[in-house]
């Protein structure tokens, strides 16, 4: 297999050259071909008239004998060029081997006859002619060989090919050394490329002089180190949210467990402890079964029940859960609008428990929230909303992300862990949809379309 680029853009050069001259060689072979025999024939006309001359200027059966002569003059000794004479009287006669198959009396074209090589025949003409008043009318046929012809054809198509050959030679040499120059640029980038390291990952490609074709690729590989350097950054952060979110009940439970190991404790004492490492554990198995969901709806997993579902039902049915947070804060939960669509229930009362949790968690207490669906698009709309403190812009979108959160005051708690709007984010993308949030006038909405 061929790898070098440079040396197949030479092979191909040289494929186009060998293409394009033999195209052309041809075409000259033809013109030259064509020429020639126009030439031939042109000569072949002239001579005939010549000795048509001769013949007419014969006035006696003496002067006829002078015409063989000079007949006999005119024919060369290759054998080029050649004449004959046929009469009924046969004293007119001149030349072997009339062809008479060829040459009917009245027949006036050029025709071409095999005598002695049948690579290259003769080319004749004949007309008929009555020099001599008180004999038969005769029949002149003057031939022409076609050797010159054939042996210039030769010699131009062994000159036509070796000038050929080393004009691809001489293309697939310079092609081979433009596409070495050509592709300077790429190796350029390949050298930049190689020079990336991971301990550095804030390094991009660079090509000086820019090349046009090779701008794109550059950007886009470089958009890609973008991403790659974002992901590693998020995937740290996501690393030091786990072990922190991971840290706090494990180090609540060491710790409960060290203190209660000191000294003997009542079986009741005993029992707050477990109590208390129990919660602990929920916390953490809550914590681990949403980052399950999480990495498999980041393998692409899709929802698979989907049913034709009344979205304010299953609003309601997560409202009548969580009445107990709800009466907690006095909040009040209004629904408008109601739209149809086709849903994973279980996975929408989570997304929908989610978001409205969120809500109630960072509501105003005794202040409204609201819920609004609406048809949106091919789907639906979902939206939550909220009066609490105003959220700057630049952290409305990130707030679907893993464990982010704005300030200390948005710190997880005993019943929050930073997974909900992310697993929101993760439903909504699992139903072919996204997620929206806003901020405006004291007023909060989180929610999705699907």
């Amino acid at each position: 297999m061929i790898r070098s680029i440079a040396f197949r853009l030479s092979l191909l050069f040289g494929l186009v050259g060998l293409l394009v001259c033999a195209l052309s060689g041809i075409a000259l072979y033809q013109g030259l071909r064509h020429t020639l025999d126009r030439q031939l024939e042109s000569d072949l006309r002239a001579k005939l008239e010549v000795v048509q001359n001769l013949v007419e200027k014969v006035q006696s059966v003496e002067q006829w004998g002078e015409l063989r002569e000079t007949l006999t003059m005119l024919t060369t000794t290759d054998g080029n060029t050649r004449f004959w004479i046929s009469c009924k009287d046969p004293s007119l006669n001149y030349g072997k081997n009339f062809p008479s198959a060829l040459h009917t009396p009245g027949d006036s074209r050029i025709k071409q006859w095999v005598l002695d090589d049948p690579q290259h025949p003769l080319r004749t003409l004949g007309k008929m002619l009555k020099p001599l008043v008180d004999h038969p009318e005769i029949h002149l046929v003057v031939g022409v060989s076609t050797t010159p012809i054939a042996e210039t054809m030769h010699a131009f198509a062994v000159g036509l090919t070796i000038i050929c050959l080393c004009g691809i030679v001489l293309v697939s040499g310079l092609g081979y050394w433009v596409a070495r120059v050509g592709l300077h640029p790429v190796a350029q980038l390949s050298a930049s490329a190689q020079a990336l390291s991971a301990s550095n990952r804030s390094q991009r490609l660079h090509l000086v002089p820019a090349v046009s074709e090779l701008t794109p690729l550059v950007s886009s590989f470089n958009g890609a180190l973008d991403r790659l350097e974002s992901a590693y950054a998020q995937l740290e952060g996501f690393s030091a949210d786990v072990a922190h979110e991971l840290r706090t009940p494990i180090g609540n439970m060491l710790g409960a467990t060290q203190v209660m190991l000191t000294r003997e404790r009542s079986a009741a004492d005993l029992r707050d402890v477990l109590q208390s490492n129990l919660e602990e554990l929920e916390r953490l198995r809550a914590i681990v079964n949403d980052m399950l969901f999480l990495a498999r709806a980041d393998q692409g997993e899709a929802a698979q029940t989907l049913r034709q579902t009344r979205l304010s039902d299953e609003v309601k049915k997560t409202v009548e859960f969580l009445a107990p947070l709800i009466d907690e804060k006095a909040l009040t939960v209004q629904t408008d609008g109601d739209v149809e669509a086709l849903v994973d229930q279980a996975l929408f009362r989570r997304a929908m428990t989610n978001l409205l949790h969120n809500a109630i968690q960072y509501s105003s207490p005794g202040s409204d929230v609201r819920v609004t669906m609406r048809a949106g698009g091919e789907g639906a709309e979902i939206a939550v909303s909220n009066v609490g403190t105003q959220i700057a812009a630049e952290h409305l979108n990130r707030l679907f992300d893993r464990f982010y959160r704005i300030d200390s005051s948005r710190a997880s708690g005993a019943d929050s862990h930073g997974l909900g709007l992310a697993i929101v984010k993760a439903i909504a993308h699992m139903h072919g949809g996204t997620v929206f949030a806003s901020s405006s006038e004291g007023i909060n909405t989180f929610g999705m379309r699907i």
